[in-house]
């Protein structure tokens, strides 16, 4: 007879398993990476009720990338569903988390002013999506495979094709 035994518990984290935040080769890290350790929030601060922008804020289509900025038609691209499941340091799901994404689209751009890439803009897709974890910590995004895109840490460096979360909740 098999017995379901509960998660190891990961609290509390490891810090020195991690690897270093900059990496002098990948010279992005350099600029961007943290100088100073990381700072663990205390479990009061991540208690919050509910995800910071509301559950009213989230639309009937907002997890679904294919439709929700859809003017004439569909989006350029191959489909693809992205799905997962939030779960705190002890293994338990947390239910109601705001998880929100945002990609190039299938040619590598994105859809804000600072990219000047030369791939177009798709004028059927935003490239942004949010969805609420279900009552299992689950989350599901419709979406299309990104595009990689020229990336400026050396000549002919390119960012492979990936997805940007955030996460709100518990």
């Amino acid at each position: 007879m098999k017995r379901d035994l509960p998660p190891p518990s990961l609290s509390p984290r490891d810090w020195s398993a991690h690897p270093a935040y900059v990496h002098p080769a990948y010279q992005s890290t350099v600029r961007r990476g943290p100088t100073k350790p990381l700072i663990p929030l205390k479990r009061a601060l991540q208690e919050l009720a509910a995800p910071v922008y509301g559950h009213d804020a989230i639309g009937p289509l907002d997890h679904d990338l294919t439709r929700n900025a859809a003017m004439n038609g569909a989006p350029l691209g191959e489909r693809i569903a992205v799905t997962g499941r939030v779960m705190d340091e002890d293994g338990r799901p947390v239910p109601h988390a705001l998880v929100e994404i945002w990609q190039a689209n299938a040619a590598g751009r994105y859809v804000h002013k600072v990219d000047q890439h030369s791939a177009p803009l798709d004028p059927n897709f935003l490239g942004a999506g949010r969805s609420l974890t279900d009552k299992d910590g689950r989350y599901r995004f419709l979406t299309i495979k990104p595009g990689a895109y020229p990336w400026g840490n050396h000549p002919n460096a390119w960012r492979p094709n990936h997805i940007h979360f955030s996460l709100f909740g518990q």
